[in-house]
């Protein structure tokens, strides 16, 4: 599920730009691709407590031409992993678990699989299988199957790191385990109440507000992923409240936050440009971001934990434009610094 997020977006809703970023310049950037109809979503960017520029574009929902707005909810796919790993480390910090333990004390998983470690899940070190790659994205049972006739690792655990959404589906079962509760249920009482996330929440499909995904020729493709590792659904708001929350160090204690937004280290001492659920900018570790995409739905969501610069992407409409646009912007960001 990690892959150059490819985003889309097409007629401007609403727009709203403060702060010492030219608003003419972040007009201009976003206009350029309103133009070329490469927009359908909405973005967020602010500067700790001070929103630079928020705005919406596009259809939520194209035959009814129903606009987005900042209240319509997306499919955050592999955003959610930010989600999972910060509650593993909740998890820790109250002494429930640590990340260093095995996964075979927590849950039932191939024997192959019994020895490797949290962490090695939430940095992608583990060497199991990743489901995505056979088609199988929202059925607990079938992703149980899948890892018991795979019961092989495709290399030892922490000498290569390999994107593996299967790796986050069990740090969700891990979870559960160890909180008693649903995956959903325990975030909403750990992360999103407490940090007024009203709208953000496990995707069953039935959300009123929810945005319709679209191909390039607005025909809809849409479904739905298992929780842990792709199937939460948010705003741009609830992502600003979420990172500001972790900027501020309010939801994690700062040893764990940093563990999270650390390069993990392989047995060869290689370094890896990605923490829990996050990945860290080569040239500047003090940006971490991650890509999300999900049928027609993409997300980014950026973090300078040096500024409080905040990036925030949600669509509905897969282009392989937003890579252009997101540089784009922070090339105006960072020449304003």
């Amino acid at each position: 599920m990690k892959k150059i997020i490819i985003i889309a977006l097409t007629l401007l809703s609403f727009i709203n730009v403060t702060g010492q970023t030219s608003k003419e310049n972040i007009e201009s950037i976003v206009e350029k691709y309103l133009l070329d109809s490469l927009l359908n979503g909405s973005i967020l960017i602010a500067k700790g407590d001070k929103i630079i520029f928020q705005g919406s574009f596009g259809f939520k929902n194209f035959e009814k031409k129903e606009k987005n707005t900042l209240s319509t909810l997306f499919p955050i796919a592999s955003l959610t992993k930010q989600f999972t790993s910060t509650a593993i480390l909740l998890l820790q910090e109250k002494g429930k678990l640590s990340i260093e333990d095995k996964i075979g004390d927590y849950i039932q998983v191939p024997e192959s699989m019994k020895d490797i470690s949290i962490k090695n899940l939430m940095n992608h070190t583990s060497g199991i299988p990743d489901y995505w790659q056979n088609d199988i994205y929202n059925q607990k049972d079938s992703i149980y199957n899948f890892l018991n006739q795979k019961d092989t690792l495709q290399f030892t655990p922490n000498t290569k790191h390999r994107y593996c959404n299967s790796g986050y589906f069990l740090l969700g079962e891990i979870i559960e385990s160890v909180s008693g509760k649903s995956y959903g249920d325990f975030l909403s009482e750990k992360i999103f109440k407490p940090l007024g996330m009203k709208n953000t929440f496990v995707n069953n499909g039935t959300a009123i507000d929810r945005a319709i995904g679209y191909d390039e020729n607005w025909n809809r493709n849409d479904y739905l992923m298992t929780t842990a590792d792709g199937g939460l659904m948010s705003t741009v708001e609830d992502i600003y409240f979420w990172d500001k929350a972790l900027f501020e160090n309010k939801l994690l204690r700062v040893g764990s936050k940093e563990l999270m937004f650390k390069p993990s280290t392989l047995n060869n001492g290689n370094k890896v440009n990605y923490g829990f659920g996050w990945d860290i900018n080569e040239n500047n570790n003090k940006i971490v971001s991650h890509t999300g995409w999900l049928a027609s739905f993409g997300a980014y969501n950026q973090i300078d934990s040096e500024t409080g610069y905040f990036l925030i992407l949600l669509s509905n409409q897969i282009r392989p434009e937003l890579m252009n646009l997101i540089n784009d912007i922070n090339k105006e960001l960072y020449k304003t610094e």
